[in-house]
């Protein structure tokens, strides 16, 4: 296992809805670490234009990356890491949620551009997303990439600016998984978390 580092999230526990899959709470950490990047070939960046994006780079599949990221993560959730990995990047991140991965945890690793911070709105915590940083956190929390020391996002920041660029990874819902990071059931009367909840771009906050 590497220096992998959790963070608890001190915020009321929200319910998370996706279609097709049952309710469930929000995760109550955050898991963060640092490696060097792997050293493979970049993707094109052409097509990352328009600030505030995310853009998805292409679905790819690197035995180098899985087994550098399992030697990071705890032991009792190497075996949830999914073995599909994904190329993102962005001219910074308006506020949104990816509501759309119902059953799996994301992570990004940060392996170009300059240092941002990946933004939690509800939790009011910032993680840094340098070159090597990376990061586990629940799709549902409303989160943004923005410049260190900003507080909040605004397009006209990054028109221009250089593209962050994360290697994407999932970790499957396991028991191991849930027990890790403090997942329960959903609870009535809970925050709605989902993708029919809006979130204000610049400041995250729930609609």
């Amino acid at each position: 296992m590497g220096a992998a580092r959790q963070i608890n999230l001190t915020v009321v526990p929200a319910n998370c809805r996706c279609p097709g899959a049952a309710d469930r709470g929000s995760a109550q950490r955050l898991l963060v670490g640092h490696a060097p990047p792997p050293a493979i070939p970049l993707p094109d960046l052409s097509p990352v234009t328009a600030p505030g994006r995310v853009f998805s780079l292409g679905r790819f599949r690197s035995h180098l990356v899985t087994s550098s990221l399992a030697t990071e993560l705890p032991k009792a959730v190497q075996g949830s890491l999914r073995t599909e990995l994904e190329w993102y990047a962005c001219r910074g991140a308006f506020f949104h949620n990816d509501a759309h991965y119902g059953n799996v945890l994301f992570g990004a690793w940060c392996v170009a551009g300059p240092a941002r911070d990946v933004v939690f709105a509800r939790a009011g915590l910032r993680v840094r997303a340098g070159v090597g940083d990376w990061l586990v956190f629940d799709p549902f929390e409303p989160h943004a990439v923005i410049d260190p020391h900003a507080g909040h996002y605004r397009r006209d920041g990054y028109v221009g600016s250089p593209a962050s660029v994360f290697i994407g990874f999932e970790l499957a819902l396991s028991p191991e998984v849930r027990a890790e990071f403090g997942i329960g059931s959903a609870k009535p009367g809970a925050p709605l978390l989902s993708s029919e909840v809006a979130v204000n771009a610049e400041t995250g906050a729930l609609g």
